[in-house]
């Protein structure tokens, strides 16, 4: 790999930034492996490393409604399981499993996550099936441990 750090070009800014972030991200990581920290586009920097976590953060939270939307469905219409739905939640437990042995900071607050993605999970549910908001537990019933766990069941087979 050629290396990014030119000490005669200026630091690298939001124009690079904006223009090629591959390139604007490897200009950093030469500008830090030479202890250049003045070359370093700070701003962007904090900027673009912020957007990352909330980018995890928020498809850790996405994933998690998904998953908790079908366990919703699965325990109130266990007749109505579909291939489709059993694909969806193994799907999503991988790809949570992934994200929080990845990220052990965003699997500390897993916990947490879920609980923030239970109203979208419980709403998505209540209005998929057409049952009442009440038969569905107030409150979410699983940890994502326990949600993780879910093995579905086969569906039944259809006729």
């Amino acid at each position: 790999m050629p290396d990014a750090f030119d000490t005669a070009d200026p630091p690298a800014g939001r124009a690079l930034y904006e223009a090629d972030e591959h390139e604007w991200i490897a200009a950093q990581v030469a500008a830090l492996a030479h202890g250049r920290l003045d070359r370093l586009d700070r701003a962007n920097l904090i900027e673009y490393l912020t957007e990352m976590t909330i980018r995890d953060r928020r498809e850790l939270k996405s994933r998690l409604t998904v998953l908790l939307h079908h366990l919703l469905k699965l325990e109130t219409q266990p007749e109505k399981l579909s291939r489709s739905s059993i694909a969806t939640i193994i799907e999503q437990q991988s790809e949570i499993r992934s994200i929080i042995e990845g990220i052990p900071s965003l699997g500390r607050q897993a916990d947490a996550i879920a609980a923030s993605a239970w109203p979208d999970a419980l709403r998505r549910a209540v209005r998929e099936t057409g049952l009442p908001a009440a038969r569905f537990p107030a409150t979410l019933p699983w940890t994502v441990a326990q949600a993780l766990a879910v093995d579905p069941p086969e569906p039944p087979r259809r006729r």
